[in-house]
C-alpha cells in the first residue's frame, strides 16, 4: 500500500512531529509512505525537513504547501498534486492540516483516491463552512479524543461509520525513563533533595501560568525543597514568566529552561517528579503529556480540552479545575506520599507503551486505510 501525507507548513508547530512519526511508524509496519512538506522555512532552519532526513525520510517538496491558503500558490500546488497523483500509483492520501486538505480535495476526487484526514483540534474542528466543504469530500476523519469527534460529527453531519477516535502516539523507546539521558538537574543545579514539578508549554497569556505560579508560591512554603521547571519560550516570556516569579519571589525555586530539544528535552523530562498541564496549546492533542507519562511522571492536569481522556484521575495522575487552590492540593498529595506518586507513574508508563505508542497508532492507522480499500 501505498499512501502521501501532506503537511502544509514549514514551521515546526504542534502537529509536524506527530505527523511526522506517523509516517515513521507506517514504515516500520511495511506501509510505503510518503510525506511531502513545505520547502520554504524563510531564513530559518526548515526543522520539517531536517528531521524527516534523520529518521530515514527524504520529504517530497515539489509543492508549496503554504501553512495559509494562498490563490497562486493554491493552484500551482493543485496542479503540481494532480502530477505527482498521474506519475505516482498511491491509494490513500493523508491530510493533516487544513491548507494541505484543501489542495488535495480537487486532485484526489479526479484520481478517484481516497482521503483521509487527521484532526489535532482536541474538542473539535472550529465549526463553519470551510471544514464543512472539506469534510463533504473528506472519506476518513481521524480525530484526537472521543469528544471532539461526536462534536464533529454532530457539527458537520459527519458519518459516524467514517471517523474514529486514533490516539496521538510518542515515540515510547526515546521516552524511556530506563534509557540514559542528559542530567536535566544538573543542568540547571537543582539541589539534590529538590521535588521538581515540570511543564512543557509555550509562555503565553492564555497557559495559565499565573494560577500555576500561584499555587507554587503557596507550595514552597509549605514544602521549601519544592522546585518548578518551565520548558519552553514566548514572544511574551517576560511577562507572562519572569516577571511574575520576580515579583512573587519564586527566583530560585521557578526554574526556566527555555526551548530543549533531542536529548536534552528528554533528560529534562526525566527531572521531573511530576509533570502539569493546564490546558492545550497549538497541538489539542497534548502530546507533551504523552510524552511525560511516557517518562513514567504522574500528570497533575486541569480539567480543559481533551486532558481527562489523556490522564485518568487517581489512575496515572489528578485531574483538578486548575484553580491555584487545586493545584496546590494535588502538588501536595503527591509530594507527601512518595509511594503513590511513584505507583502513578508506572501506571502512566505502562499505559503510554499500550495506548500511545506509534505502533498502537500506526496499527490503527492501518486498519482505516484497508478499510478504505475493502470499500
Amino acid at each position: 500500500m501505498r499512501v502521501l501525507h501532506l503537511f502544509s507548513n514549514a514551521k515546526w508547530t504542534g502537529p509536524a512531529e506527530p505527523a511526522l512519526n506517523l509516517c515513521v511508524g507506517l514504515r516500520a509496519r511495511g506501509i510505503a509512505a510518503d510525506f511531502a512538506c513545505s520547502p520554504d522555512a524563510g531564513e530559518n532552519i526548515n526543522k520539517i525537513i531536517e528531521t524527516a532526513r534523520d529518521r530515514g525520510i527524504e520529504p517530497i517538496t515539489d509543492l508549496y504547501l503554504h501553512k495559509h491558503r494562498h490563490p497562486i500558490k493554491n493552484y500551482l500546488d493543485r496542479r503540481g498534486l494532480a502530477g505527482i497523483l498521474r506519475n505516482r500509483p498511491y491509494d490513500v492520501i493523508h491530510c493533516h492540516l487544513d491548507n494541505d486538505h484543501g489542495i488535495a480535495a480537487g486532485p484526489a476526487n479526479v484520481a478517484g483516491i481516497p482521503l483521509v484526514r487527521s484532526s489535532y483540534f482536541g474538542l473539535g474542528l472550529p465549526e463553519g463552512r470551510r471544514h464543512a466543504r472539506l469534510l463533504a469530500r473528506t472519506a476518513f476523519l481521524i480525530e484526537p479524543s472521543h469528544a471532539a469527534l461526536e462534536h464533529d460529527l454532530a457539527a458537520f453531519q459527519y458519518p459516524r461509520e467514517r471517523a474514529a477516535v486514533v490516539s496521538g502516539a510518542v515515540d515510547v523507546a526515546r521516552f524511556d525513563p530506563a534509557r540514559p539521558t542528559p542530567d536535566g538537574r544538573h543542568r540547571l543545579n537543582l539541589p539534590a533533595d529538590a521535588l521538581v514539578i515540570g511543564i512543557v508549554a509555550r509562555l503565553q497569556t492564555h497557559r495559565h501560568y499565573d494560577d500555576l505560579f500561584e499555587a507554587m508560591r503557596r507550595l514552597v512554603n509549605d514544602l521549601p525543597r519544592a522546585h518548578l521547571i518551565v520548558v519552553g519560550r514566548g514572544t511574551r516570556q517576560e511577562q507572562v514568566g519572569f516577571e511574575p516569579v520576580r515579583r512573587l519571589g519564586l527566583a530560585e525555586h521557578v526554574h526556566f529552561a527555555g526551548f530543549l530539544d533531542s536529548e536534552d528535552y528528554v533528560g529534562m523530562l526525566r527531572a521531573f517528579d511530576m509533570g502539569v498541564f493546564l490546558t492545550p496549546g497549538s497541538d489539542g492533542a497534548c502530546r507533551a503529556v504523552r510524552e511525560m507519562m511516557a517518562m513514567g511522571k504522574p500528570v497533575v492536569a486541569a480539567r480543559r480540552g481533551m486532558l481527562p481522556e489523556i490522564v485518568t484521575h487517581e489512575e496515572e495522575g489528578l485531574i483538578v479545575d486548575g484553580a491555584p487552590d487545586a493545584l496546590h492540593d494535588a502538588f501536595q498529595r503527591l509530594a507527601r506520599r512518595r509511594d503513590y506518586r511513584h505507583a502513578l507513574g508506572r501506571a502512566a508508563r505502562e499505559k503510554a507503551v499500550e495506548r500511545y505508542s506509534l505502533e498502537a497508532q500506526s496499527d490503527a492507522v492501518i486498519a482505516i486505510y484497508e478499510s478504505l480499500a475493502k470499500r
